[in-house]
């Protein structure tokens, strides 16, 4: 019998996820609230201020009060936890080099779910959602979708827009387009995002799609970051207890997380026809 020998590589196949970090560029600032035991998130929305060319009535209606015209939104919390189980054979043949490979995993794949939540959150609560110009994307559309969020006075920094990979091609074909990625080489270099015009634009595999008349449609949707909540309460917490039975330690990576659209004009939609 032939003599067979195993060689057995240091290190781990790439994990099938994607991690483009969408949901950090959400707002974060609400991460610092959060208490122990507390389910949700409660933000103060200012109302509107009015504008007058003259002295107003102390008790007027247009005299925004800083309690009575202050609405809260909500932003609840909830559990996310990646479950792994560990061997004890596992251990001995891998040094444990096999189970940090899958909390490295578990770490990302709860940054895409995040990434999805944002995305989901944000397509499904938008104020506008209307087709291409055309029954491709085109320049146009792109200028529409940004009109859209001007004309709701959505501030021009920080917004992102994400394209539905399955049309990145057709993304990619307009011409404005090609001529920015041209000279952007970041992008070139990099590859995860592109900046032009005060936007920064994702291609992502993450996007649902959108049900129009019982068809399901491939999406572009434009974010206002600073209009979306993104909070997380407890990132990668790992929890781990000895299987007596099954000989293995398992773990749970566990997170505490939550989204929340502060106004549906901070999200619009573009959909393919």
């Amino acid at each position: 019998m032939a003599f067979s020998k195993a060689i057995v590589a240091d290190s781990v196949v790439a994990r099938l996820i994607e991690g483009q970090g969408i949901y950090s560029r959400m707002n974060r600032s609400f991460d610092g609230l959060t208490q122990q035991g507390a389910s949700s998130v409660e933000i103060p929305a200012l109302a509107v201020p009015v504008v007058k060319t003259a002295g107003y009535a102390l008790t007027g209606s247009d005299r925004k009060a800083s309690k009575a015209d202050t609405t809260m939104k909500t932003v609840s919390l909830a559990t996310y936890s990646v479950p792994l189980a560990e061997e004890i054979l596992a251990r001995y043949e891998s040094n444990g080099r096999l189970i940090t490979g899958y909390i490295d995993s578990a770490v990302m794949a709860l940054q895409e779910k995040f990434d999805t939540l944002v995305l989901t959150e944000s397509q499904t609560n938008a104020s506008s959602k209307t087709a291409f110009a055309g029954a491709s994307m085109a320049w146009a559309d792109i200028v529409a979708l940004n009109a859209t969020m001007d004309t709701n006075k959505v501030p021009k920094s920080g917004r992102v827009i994400c394209i539905d990979a399955n049309i990145a091609a057709e993304f990619f074909g307009v011409d404005v387009v090609k001529n920015a990625v041209s000279y952007n080489a970041n992008y070139l270099t990099t590859g995860t995002f592109l900046n032009f015009m005060g936007m920064t634009f994702f291609i992502t595999g993450l996007l649902p799609t959108l049900t129009v008349s019982s068809a399901e449609k491939y999406t572009m949707v434009g974010i206002y970051g600073p209009g979306v909540a993104a909070v997380v309460s407890k990132f990668g917490d790992i929890k781990e207890s000895w299987d007596t039975v099954n000989l293995q330690t398992v773990y749970d990576v566990v997170s505490h997380f939550g989204c929340k659209l502060l106004d549906t004009k901070f999200a619009v939609v573009k959909y393919k026809p």
